[in-house]
């Protein structure tokens, strides 16, 4: 296994962990990971995808890298309306402003705690401003020559995947 491929390995846990932690916490269900695949496409797969950039270095046995990536959540709009209620504890039957910002806070909270997580292992994580995309099959611009792994997640609310992408530059 490549150098490259064990950061990126050690670099995606602390999001899915990070999630799964979010999930349980503030949306009151418990998520479970598929294996995670390489994504060979760049467009959403859910009605609805939050996504936050990341940039910063990697201090790694006296050598410093910088990397690039980004995450994005994506989900159906019945399970993001579900996922709403549920962390907003009202009930949302169809999409509107109030529940708008819902899951861009979702990846605001998995990057913050991951970039907590990842700080002891000589990460240094500059986040962006999370935004949202709704529609399927809608391009996403990816840094890039990076590499793209997705995981499906299963709750009780439904399916979402979890999009991570990092590249070492």
């Amino acid at each position: 296994m490549s150098d490259v491929n064990k950061n990126f390995i050690e670099f995606s846990k602390p999001f899915v962990d990070g999630l799964k932690e979010t999930f349980s916490v503030m949306v009151q269900t418990e998520l479970k990971a598929h294996s995670p695949k390489i994504k060979d496409h760049n467009l959403t797969k859910g009605e609805f995808t939050s996504i936050i950039g990341m940039n910063g270095k990697v201090e790694k046995d006296g050598e410093s890298k910088n990397f690039r990536g980004l995450i994005g959540l994506s989900m159906n709009m019945d399970v993001f309306l579900k996922v709403a209620s549920n962390m907003l504890m009202e009930e949302y039957t169809e999409y509107c402003e109030d529940i708008a910002d819902t899951a861009a806070e979702i990846v605001n909270i998995v990057m913050g705690n991951a970039k907590k997580a990842l700080s002891p292992s000589g990460y240094n994580i500059e986040m962006a401003t999370p935004s949202t995309i709704r529609g399927l099959n809608v391009e996403i611009k990816y840094p890039k020559a990076t590499t793209t792994i997705e995981t499906t997640l299963d709750c009780d609310l439904g399916s979402m995947i979890l999009e991570i992408c990092y590249q070492e530059v």
